[in-house]
C-alpha cells in the first residue's frame, strides 16, 4: 500500500479510524534535515503528488517518512541508502 492509499482510506473509508494519526516529514531548517509531525487533521487535500495543508503548504510524498498513530506505524518509507536513493 502506498502513502496515498493509506491517507485516502483513512480519509473517506468509514472503518478506518483517523484520530491520533500522524505523518512524519522529512524537513530542512536552516540548511539541516530534521523530523517534523504533522497531525491527519492538519492535511486539508490528498493529491497525485502529495498533500496539501490547511495552512496552504504542499508537501509532497517523498518527503514523508512514516504514518503512526501513537506509538503504531501503518506506514514507513522504504529505507533510504547512503546516497539518498530509495
Amino acid at each position: 500500500m502506498t502513502v496515498r492509499e493509506l491517507l485516502n482510506r483513512l480519509r473517506w473509508d468509514s472503518h478506518a479510524e483517523s484520530g491520533g494519526v500522524a505523518l512524519l516529514l522529512r524537513v530542512r531548517v536552516e540548511g539541516r534535515e530534521t523530523i517534523q509531525e504533522l497531525p491527519f487533521d492538519a492535511i486539508g487535500e490528498i493529491l497525485p503528488a502529495g498533500v496539501l495543508s490547511q495552512d496552504g503548504t504542499f508537501l509532497p510524498y517523498h518527503r514523508v517518512v512514516a504514518v503512526r498513530r501513537g506509538a503504531a506505524w501503518l506506514w514507513r518509507a522504504p529505507e533510504r541508502s547512503d546516497d539518498g536513493q530509495a
